[in-house]
């Protein structure tokens, strides 16, 4: 049996030509922690993945079926294809979007902390890309609100206020590190989801499942933000709707929550239409919308239909 990497590494990159080389490199330089890296290419249409070096494996998909997808396309296999059962999963999988910097000690602090721990879902302090003594966000809870949930810290600056060592609800999904058993006990990303509120729905399953969730202040990592979106902001208004509603009936929400959801809902469209913000009422009133009317076997997005393909650059799994 093939002796497995103690941590695998996916990127999931999507037209990512301005922020993939700096994530990649900033990976590659990872100190003290056996490391293989995969690039999971959603589609892009851009030059990206000519900036992927030798050495890193390049997974590629014939459409954008989300982060999830992404994401599971690349770790299922360890878990259900017959085709790897002489290889044993790594350890941990680090999951990350492509406009991540790490520190050369990241991953190695990441791991440190991971392995005190023993199995669980872990994540680094997120700061801002260009302003590294600011917060992107800390950790999170569920509000059951419009928005579903709440993250602390968000912008604040780095202090003692955020060191904390024991389990939180949610953590930033720019940066998660997997032990492989929670994908054993929970089973892997839920792909219906597509883009936000992804890892919420992964955090709550595996919260469920008696496994914690750490936030890890001695690890930092940069992050730019809204990348993927910047050029179309709505799409982050939209989707963290839709998807507000998609996890509420996946999970049964409560006559309590659905009331916290309504009544926040109903403000919040309030509030944009006498500020004159029709536009992004129509947004969310368009997610909520399109949230209550998905059915299952829809898919992720319309029209969607995964069909992935796999090729490598440079080593093989």
């Amino acid at each position: 049996m093939r002796s497995p990497e103690k941590v695998l590494a996916i990127c999931v990159n999507w037209n990512g030509q301005e922020v993939l080389a700096e994530a990649l490199d900033s990976l590659l330089k990872s100190q003290g922690v056996q490391m293989k890296v995969v690039v999971v290419d959603n589609a892009s249409t851009d030059n990206s993945l000519g900036l992927v070096p030798p050495g890193v494996e390049v997974v590629l998909r014939l459409k954008n079926d989300g982060y999830g997808a992404a994401i599971n396309s690349v770790v299922k296999p360890y878990f259900t294809s017959p085709n790897q059962r002489d290889v044993t999963p790594p350890t941990y999988f680090l999951l990350l979007n492509n406009d991540v910097v790490f520190e050369p000690d990241s991953v190695q602090r990441l791991v440190e902390f991971a392995d005190t721990k023993g199995q669980g879902i872990f994540g680094p302090r997120v700061v801002q890309h260009d302003r590294p003594d600011h917060l992107e966000t800390a950790w999170g809870e569920l509000t059951w609100s419009h928005v579903l949930a709440h993250y602390k810290g968000k912008g604040e600056k780095v202090g003692p206020r955020w060191d904390r060592d024991e389990p939180v609800s949610l953590l930033l999904g720019s940066v998660l590190l997997v032990h492989r058993s929670v994908f054993e006990k929970i089973g892997f990303f839920d792909e219906n989801f597509f883009m936000y509120h992804e890892e919420v729905d992964f955090l709550y399953r595996s919260q469920l499942a008696g496994i914690n969730a750490y936030f890890c202040n001695g690890c930092q990592v940069r992050h730019r933000g809204g990348h993927g979106t910047r050029r179309e902001p709505w799409k982050r208004i939209y989707w963290t709707r839709r998807n507000t509603v998609l996890f509420f009936r996946k999970h049964k929400g409560s006559p309590a929550h659905w009331f916290c959801f309504f009544a926040t809902l109903k403000m919040s469209l309030f509030y944009n239409i006498i500020s004159l913000r029709w536009r992004r009422a129509s947004v969310i009133l368009r997610g909520v919308r399109d949230g209550f009317a998905w059915r299952e076997g829809q898919g992720s997005a319309p029209n969607s239909r995964p069909r992935p393909t796999r090729e490598t650059n440079g080593t093989g799994s």
